[in-house]
């Protein structure tokens, strides 16, 4: 199993969803792979996980693959153990049909965990 299996059979809830903004939630469990790393006696999420996450969220809302076009400004402010509940609030701004725009602020608890803003690209189907 690797990080991205982690993403895939993560508890994840939808809960707000229209067409510029999503609320998501997640949950991780302590024996992932994706803590192994970070760090042995203390696992923690890496903070470049929060960006997949959002791209995740985005691909299962609008049923889409997407690949990171580009990261414009990310900052990671607090830590985010194991089996501890994740809010991601995100705004769209769909710039074209398969580019978006995207902010997103990552809760640890009611704690902001992060703030990123990305350009999403959705991949094209041969």
């Amino acid at each position: 199993m690797n990080c991205c299996q982690d993403l895939k059979n993560s508890e994840l809830s939808i809960l707000k969803e229209n067409d510029h903004r999503i609320v998501a939630t997640f949950l991780f469990k302590k024996g992932l792979e994706l803590f192994k790393g970070h760090f042995p006696k203390n696992p923690i999420l890496p903070g470049v996980f929060q960006i997949e996450m959002v791209k995740y969220v985005l691909e299962k809302s609008h049923g889409t693959s997407l690949s990171i076009g580009s990261v414009k400004k990310t900052k990671f402010s607090n830590l985010i153990c194991p089996d501890t509940v994740i809010t991601i609030e995100i705004t769209i701004n769909r710039i074209e049909k398969a580019l978006f725009d995207v902010k997103a602020i990552v809760r640890a608890g009611d704690v902001i965990a992060g703030k990123t803003n990305l350009i999403l690209v959705q991949k094209m189907t041969e």
